[in-house]
């Protein structure tokens, strides 16, 4: 009997390259298309000259509460102003909810020109978080 012996088949290794470019792809596909932050709406109207609202409120006696903001050189000396009434940015909320509970609804506020729209967009979510059922937004 003879015997024929299989040839020792030398194994063949995975290219390692194409599997690390594949892996780099997906990572950098998920990296992209992933969202981080939590976005969330906020809603703002403009305020109107004629409104039939504004004048309702009026006639009822309610005045929405005035916040004017006036941004400094420095983003330490901020003026934030609720009816006269100098605030920070922190006390807003606190001052607002004062104000809602003395009978205000409404608010309307008045960026000085050169305001930084994130700074307004931080003093509507600050606004927002307190009592009033509407925040205005009034532009020069």
């Amino acid at each position: 009997m003879i015997l024929i012996k299989n040839p020792i088949r030398k194994r063949r290794r995975i290219p390692l390259m194409p599997l690390i470019d594949v892996i780099f792809i997906l990572v950098m596909f998920f990296l992209l298309s992933s969202t981080f932050g939590v976005w969330r709406p906020l809603e703002v109207s403009l305020n109107e000259e004629g409104s039939s609202e504004g004048k309702a409120q009026q006639e009822l006696g309610v005045l929405p509460i005035l916040i004017a903001f006036r941004p400094a050189s420095t983003t330490s000396q901020q003026m934030l102003t609720v009816n006269g009434v100098d605030v920070s940015l922190e006390q807003l909320s606190g001052e607002l909810d004062r104000l809602a509970s003395l009978g205000a609804e409404n608010a309307i506020l008045v960026p000085a020109e050169g305001t930084e729209f994130q700074q307004v967009i931080d003093i509507l979510d600050e606004a927002r978080s307190s009592r009033l059922r509407k925040v205005s937004l009034k532009l020069e």
